[in-house]
């Protein structure tokens, strides 16, 4: 997984405007970023998912300990997470990456109400779009109840300066997004069409228990 389009972008080639692809763009990236520093190997790919299993595990750590959780059950329920994380995959996986960082997101989420950091309501809209690019579900579920509560937390606090924050990471975000499609000449319509519509049109085949969402897959 990611072998050709991780070397496709090493030629410079770009997804949604060279090649197809349903899955989230993110992986490709870094699978690519990965080869360039340390060569297209198989360690490239270990590295890579031992990599986000490190991200998960310290996130984990922070987040037991900043909750007051015992250091030493923090440690151990960290290790837990490192185990069972990405070792039962191995090598990088859209699925795993979307699910790393959409916990993530709930981590900062949590930081974010409990103590109003201005930091963690920046950061939140920008690790919630990184989970969407690499992979629609769950990130897509998880973004949407992140939104919801967080709308809740807006209408009641009305804390301004807490939601300018929370726009502005969104401004960043998503204007870096934009500036990707402006620069590598990427018509968004592509975008749309691969990564939303035409997912969508798979899972509703599915629902449906229709053969066409194995002739399309």
């Amino acid at each position: 997984a990611f072998f050709d389009t991780a070397h496709s972008i090493l030629l410079g080639k770009h997804p949604f405007k060279d090649f197809w692809i349903t899955t989230g763009p993110l992986v490709d990236y870094l699978q690519a970023l990965f080869f360039k520093i340390f060569g297209i190997k198989w360690f490239s790919y270990v590295i890579h998912a031992s990599f986000f299993n490190l991200i998960i595990t310290i996130s984990s750590f922070i987040f037991f300990i900043r909750n007051k959780l015992n250091i030493f059950l923090s440690f151990f329920y960290s290790l837990s997470i490192s185990i069972l994380c990405y070792p039962v995959m191995g090598t990088p996986f859209a699925y795993h990456h979307a699910f790393i960082l959409s916990i993530i997101s709930l981590f900062i989420f949590v930081v974010a109400i409990k103590y109003k950091s201005n930091l963690a309501w920046f950061s939140l809209p920008i690790i919630m779009v990184l989970s969407f690019l690499s992979m629609q579900t769950p990130s897509a579920y998880i973004n949407l109840v992140i939104l919801f509560y967080s709308l809740l937390f807006f209408l009641d606090i009305k804390n301004m300066i807490l939601l300018k924050y929370f726009f502005l990471g969104s401004f960043v975000i998503l204007s870096s997004l934009i500036l990707y499609f402006i620069l590598n000449e990427i018509p968004i319509t592509n975008f749309i069409q691969q990564y939303i519509l035409f997912p969508i049109s798979i899972g509703s085949n599915r629902i449906i228990s229709s053969e066409e969402a194995l002739l399309l897959y």
